[in-house]
């Protein structure tokens, strides 16, 4: 079959660090050998194809005709102008498609499966990241369009899967659930350059990491208050934010100079795949307080690093971590800084570290991309019953 393969939108560079998943999934479907045709489709200039697997591919304008360019490994790259993906589907004579994020702005006529790892603003939809918006109404009835529509939904994990059967009232076959994986970037990362730490006056074990963008249900604050009661205790620990801004950072660093906590919280912004790396490498935990989501990438690349993860008490992330996390209230920041004094028994610390080391083998991309791939393979059987349109008319 002639696949699409949709990655959304990449206007900016910064955004990267937001498309992890997405790029990750890229990579190595890059790598596989399969009689699929495959082209790639995202909105923004940035040439995310650059030196992938040795290939270069041309630049391609944004806002005119898509153009299609070929590379060795027979993958093609498009971008898409806004609002004309259905059209430029039909055109390049596609198949089937797979959209890695919900692609809202049209109905797409063609077959596809949508991966998506929850539906956090129909579960907290008081949070301003979710409430605020005047047209909440109107792209919630796209994304029900998009996702009734949907030949397979994949999601994460059977929390996940129970909440958009049931919000979104999609029989059970039609969703399949595939663990995260975690990210390809961090399995030849070096996280020896200790710089990050040395800049910003951080020691080995002497500090918490929350690697999060500074979204409202992130749950920040607790961290704050939870640096407070540390203080209070003696706790000699700082707590390290990294994250972009999405609304929420200035009521976060009022509260730090209200409460007198600027020598204890670190707000180091976006950082570097390297940077990240070294901070998960010598942090003395990874906390994350988030209060939606039902899987956390974070803390499987905090398990790759032989980070400890402390971690919501949510049903999703204790479906995904197993025993290899510690959970806390993530509402108290009493019972927050309980769990972090836990990990000063070695053995706990150990078991959950060792744990978390058995649980990443499984969640690699290869894994999770022959999965797919044999998603897609079955569903080849279903798509022979009409034309193809694509020019390999065997697969």
């Amino acid at each position: 079959m002639r696949i699409g393969i949709y990655l959304g939108d990449i206007k900016k560079p910064s955004s990267v660090g937001g498309l992890t998943f997405e790029l990750s999934f890229v990579d190595e479907l890059l790598k596989q050998k399969t009689n699929h045709e495959f082209i790639f489709y995202y909105l923004g200039k940035k040439n995310i194809f650059k030196n992938k697997n040795n290939c270069t591919f041309k630049n391609i304008r944004y806002y005119k005709k898509p153009e299609i360019t070929y590379n060795p490994l027979n993958i093609k790259t498009s971008r898409i102008p806004f609002l004309s993906l259905n059209y430029i589907l039909k055109k390049d004579n596609i198949d089937f498609v797979y959209f890695l994020t919900p692609y809202l702005h049209q109905h797409i006529e063609i077959p596809y499966f949508a991966a998506i790892r929850d539906v956090a603003h129909r579960i907290l939809p008081h949070f301003p990241e979710f409430s605020t918006n005047s047209i909440f109404e109107k792209k919630d009835k796209k994304l029900n369009l998009f996702l009734t529509s949907a030949s397979k939904i994949i999601t994460c994990n059977q929390v996940a899967k129970d909440d958009i059967r049931t919000l979104y009232n999609i029989i059970d076959e039609n969703i399949q659930t595939q663990c995260l994986p975690y990210p390809n970037w961090i399995e030849n990362i070096n996280c020896d350059n200790e710089n990050i730490l040395k800049k910003n006056f951080l020691i080995k074990n002497g500090y918490i990491l929350y690697p999060a963008q500074f979204w409202a249900h992130k749950n920040h604050i607790r961290l704050v208050l939870s640096a407070l009661v540390m203080k209070e205790q003696n706790i000699n620990l700082k707590v390290v934010f990294t994250g972009q801004d999405r609304g929420n950072l200035n009521y976060l660093k009022h509260q730090v100079k209200n409460y007198d906590l600027k020598k204890d919280i670190i707000f180091l912004n976006y950082v570097t795949s390297e940077e990240l790396a070294v901070l998960y490498k010598n942090a003395y935990a990874m906390v994350y307080p988030c209060l939606a989501g039902a899987d956390s990438i974070s803390a499987l690349e905090a398990m790759f690093f032989n980070c400890p993860v402390l971690i919501s008490d949510h049903l999703g992330y204790r479906n995904q971590l197993k025993k290899a996390a510690l959970y806390f209230n993530p509402l108290d920041e009493i019972d927050i800084v309980e769990k972090i004094k836990m990990l000063n028994n070695i053995a706990i610390k150990d078991d959950i570290v060792s744990k978390g080391k058995f649980l990443i083998q499984e969640c690699n991309y290869k894994n999770y991309i022959d999965k797919i791939l044999n998603l897609i393979d079955n569903f080849y059987l279903t798509r022979q019953c009409w034309s193809l349109g694509g020019g390999n008319k065997s697969k």
